[in-house]
């Protein structure tokens, strides 16, 4: 029995043995592990930091920029349509002047054919009246 205990007695030793160095192992890549994130964390936080600086005055100019396309659509539209009352009064004019100077038209031509007419007739009579 004892011949049976030593037989096992190596194979614990050398079990517990390499259990302590892989231990051991694992401890030191689980501390360079920590001390690689706590590294990545101090990182990102100068990395935010920097980002935030950077970012902070392009976007006040981007906010003036988006104030000033604002401002000149707004005056812009007021314009054209300052510029569209325009042409549609300007139009309604057009058109009101195009009907009267074509009510006028009428006139003159039904008086220049009743002139004409009359001027015919005076001078048909008068040629009957001599012959």
């Amino acid at each position: 029995m004892e011949n049976l205990s030593q037989n096992i007695q190596q194979p614990l030793e050398f079990m517990i043995y390499t259990t302590i160095v892989m231990l051991i192992f694992i401890s030191v890549f689980l501390v360079k592990l920590l001390m690689d994130l706590s590294n990545l964390a101090k990182s990102l936080q100068v990395l935010t930091t920097l980002f935030k600086k950077e970012i902070e005055p392009t976007l006040k100019e981007l906010k003036y920029t988006l104030a000033n396309i604002n401002s000149v659509t707004l005056s812009m539209d007021g314009n054209v349509n300052k510029i569209n009352s325009a042409f549609s009064t300007s139009l309604n004019a057009v058109s009101d002047s195009a009907e009267n100077i074509a009510n006028k038209a009428k006139v003159v031509a039904s008086s220049l054919k009743e002139g004409l007419l009359a001027g015919f007739k005076v001078l048909l009579e008068n040629r009957r009246k001599s012959k």
